[in-house]
Formats: structure tokens, sequence, C-alpha cells
């Protein structure tokens, strides 16, 4: 008992001694430290930057090594406002599309938010060079990772540069995570892989890579969406398609999504709206799908005929599937190949020939003399008189259509599946459907064979 209380009895100043070398023993040995740690966490929380300290990576593949010195090469480039090109200067995005399409021929989106949408995450330990790295402070910002901590991305002060995950700074501050391209990926965004495909519309689309996009293009030098449908499904497999995307929508046969096979034509409404009303409006956008949840589209966001996952942001719009398999002429038809030829030659009164243009009934005139060495009459009505008289029901593509003008009769040929190619004041010679176009449908007067 007398020895209990003198231990309770101590002198404060031996307490005080006591607690400081408590202290002094919990600040050396910091257990906190081993409490709750997550190796896979994606925090930069690191100080001293131990995550990135020791690495080996051994031999590097040689695409890695590609993609790892494409970048280099491109240090001090200086930054520009959605740049692409070392020419004019890089935006972050556009930095990493460059080098890995001109490293090892991927075709990343150059938007940095559908360049975080691919890929698997990767966890800070598990970083490797080639990696895409991202940063979200105002805007979201990618990356190459170099290994060892350092990536390079492009800034607004110093284009592009090599910068540190290690410590505290801007970049490991607003670090969010990282992304690896798997297999399947890699190979999807690879123009590559599409030669020799089996669907002809899927390895005739490559062609057009690159390609300007033009809203209401009609050349080869820029289009839009719905001219490259036409274009690629008229020159690989002999279906020839409106215009417009909202016709080209009308036309085919319409698959459920879980049965959509390589060159299926995907539509999509209204893609410019609000998010609430995306997917209620008018068929605004269409792609060819081309397997693994990708498609080739000529995209506005991308400036360019492009390959391009159907993300979060296509699939909200979604509207349907078209397969025009079926539609093929499959090359037996002289007059209608030799028609197409002549898409979008300028309309001109009283013309007869594609280099000064085409009036209706010239348009037909010259088609029929090219194809079948045919000479019809040079004006609608002497052609309406000198046919065979064929009914609406009978109709075969070949035979040439008359609708009510103002005065005389206008010509166009039948293409089969309701459409006809005419010479057009407002479009030049296009397409257009006969049952879906209220216009023509209520002029029709009736249809000829020529033989």
């Amino acid at each position: 008992m007398a020895s209990n209380r003198k231990k309770q009895n101590q002198h404060p100043i031996t307490m005080l001694f006591t607690s400081a070398l408590f202290i002094v023993l919990i600040l050396m040995f910091r257990p906190w430290e081993f409490i709750g740690t997550d190796e896979s966490s994606q925090s930069l929380d690191n100080g001293s930057g131990t995550v990135f300290t020791g690495k080996e990576y051994g031999d590097l593949e040689p695409d890695i090594e590609a993609i790892l010195s494409e970048a280099l090469s491109l240090e001090n480039t200086p930054f520009l406002t959605d740049g692409t090109n070392p020419d004019e200067g890089f935006n972050s995005s556009g930095f990493v599309q460059y080098v890995y399409q001109e490293s090892i021929g991927i075709r990343l989106p150059r938007i940095a938010g559908h360049q975080f949408d691919l890929g698997e995450s990767i966890s800070l330990d598990e970083l490797y060079p080639g990696d895409m790295v991202f940063f979200k402070a105002n805007t979201l910002m990618s990356g190459i990772y170099l290994g060892h901590g350092e990536f390079m991305t492009v800034s607004e002060t110093n284009g592009v540069e090599t910068l540190s995950l290690k410590g505290s700074n801007f970049w490991a501050d607003n670090y969010i995570g990282a992304k690896r391209l798997t297999e399947e990926e890699a190979k999807s965004l690879h123009p590559s892989t599409y030669e020799d495909h089996e669907h002809p519309a899927v390895e005739h689309a490559m062609q057009y890579l690159d390609t300007p996009y033009v809203f209401g293009g009609n050349t080869l030098d820029g289009f839009d969406c719905s001219f490259l449908i036409q274009q690629v499904f008229r020159e690989s497999s002999d279906v020839y398609l409106p215009r417009v995307t909202v016709d080209q929508h009308k036309l085919g046969e319409e698959i459920d999504l879980e049965n959509i096979q390589p060159g299926d034509v995907l539509f999509f409404s209204a893609i410019d709206l609000e998010e609430e009303n995306r997917g209620n409006g008018e068929v605004t956008h269409a792609g060819i799908y081309v397997g693994n949840d990708f498609m080739i589209h000529a995209s506005r966001t991308e400036a360019m005929t492009q390959i391009s996952y159907i993300n979060e942001y296509w699939s909200d719009a979604f509207t349907s599937v078209q397969r025009y398999d079926a539609l093929s002429l499959h090359d037996e038809e002289p007059v209608v190949q030799e028609a197409a030829r002549h898409l979008t030659t300028p309309f001109k009164s009283g013309g007869s020939s594609p280099e000064e243009g085409f009036n209706t009934s010239g348009f037909v005139s010259y088609v029929y003399q090219e194809s079948l060495g045919i000479q019809l009459p040079n004006t609608a009505n002497d052609q309406w008189d000198s046919g065979t008289e064929i009914e609406l029901d009978e109709l075969q593509p070949g035979d040439v259509l008359f609708f009510d003008g103002s005065g005389s009769y206008l010509s166009a040929i039948y293409i089969g599946h309701d459409q006809f190619m005419i010479a057009s004041e407002s479009s030049g010679v296009t397409t257009r459907h006969l049952e879906n176009s209220e216009f023509f449908s209520d002029i029709y007067a009736g249809a000829r064979r020529y033989e």
C-alpha cells in the first residue's frame, strides 16, 4: 500500500519527462504509416516520391520505345488551343493523339475526355512507360508517362515539356489517374486491322481517314457523315443511298442493337442538343460499325474522318442500326453505275455534259449514251414520247421517271428501292426517294423504258 502511494505521488517534472519521451518515440516510428495503406491508391500524397523509387521496366517493347521517342522529339513545341500538329502547336490531348498515331499508327480521339474513356485503369505502382496520364484542373488534360515519375504533356506557358509526379506540385495535386489501352482497343484503333475485311464497306471506308470534316461537303476534299456513308456504300457495295442522313435512315433493314455486325450503319439523334433532349430529335449523324464497339465516321468534333469508340456520349444519342446489304445491285446495272459517277455534278440550264453541268433531260441523255450507247432525245417531253410506258409496280433500275415541271416534264433515272437520281437545281445530281419525298411523289407523272 505504501509503495503504491509513492508511485501515485511522483514529481510533476518526472511525469512531464516521461510524456515527452513517449511523444518522441511516437514521432520516430510513425506507426500510422502502417495502418490502412492502399498500394493501389491513385493519391499522389507521397512527398518523397517513394512509389516511383527503384522501378525497373526491363527491355521496353519496340512500340513503347517508338512512343517515347516520338514524344521526346516534340519537346518545346509551342502550345496552341485545340492544336494537333507540331507545325502549329499542340494542346495536351492533341499531343497525345499525334504521338500515338505517328509512332505506332493508333488513332486516339483528340478530346482528353474521350481518351479517358478508353483503356483499363492503372494504379500508381503499376504505371509503365507509354501509359496515358490524366489531370483535372479547369479542364481535363492528358499526357504520356515516361517512367520513374516523369511524364510529358503540354502547358500553356512552356508547350510540350517533361514534368514530374513526385512531390507536391500542380500536376501531382491534380492527377486523377492513368489508362492503358487493352489489346482489343489497340487493334480496333489501328487501320491495318481492317485490311481485307470481310465487309467491303468497312475496308473501303478506311481510305477516307483524315479527310477534313466539312458540313454539307460534297467533294473528296472535305465532307460530312452522310456523304461518307453514301460514297462508301456506292463505291464498295453498289448500294445507292440518299445524300442526307435523315433519308438514309429510312432505308435498309432495321437491326436490333444486339445483332449488329460490321458494315451496319449506326444512326444518332440530336447529338448537339442539351443532354435531356438528346435521342428524342431528328436523326443527325451516322457512322459505319467496324466491330468491338467502334465505328468510322466523318466526325465534327474530330474535324475529320476517324475511328471512334462508341462511348456514353454516343450511346445516349443512339437511334437505330440499319443494314444495307440487300440493297446492292451487284454491278449488274450499268445505267445506275454511270449515273452515280456524276453525283454532285452541278445543275446547268440546258447542260448535257459533266464538264458544263446537267439539266434533268441532259443528265438522262448523257447517262444512256455512255452506259448503253442509246441516244435519247434532248428534251424531257420528247423522252416521254419515245419510250415504253411502265407501271409504278413494274419499275426496274435504269428506267426513266418523269415528273410534272413548270411547262415541261422533269426526267430522272430510277436506281431501285424507290430511289432515283436527278439533276436538281439546288443540289446538282443527287439521289431522292420517291415515296419519302413529298415534293416528288406529288408531281410523279409516270415512267418509261428504253431498249
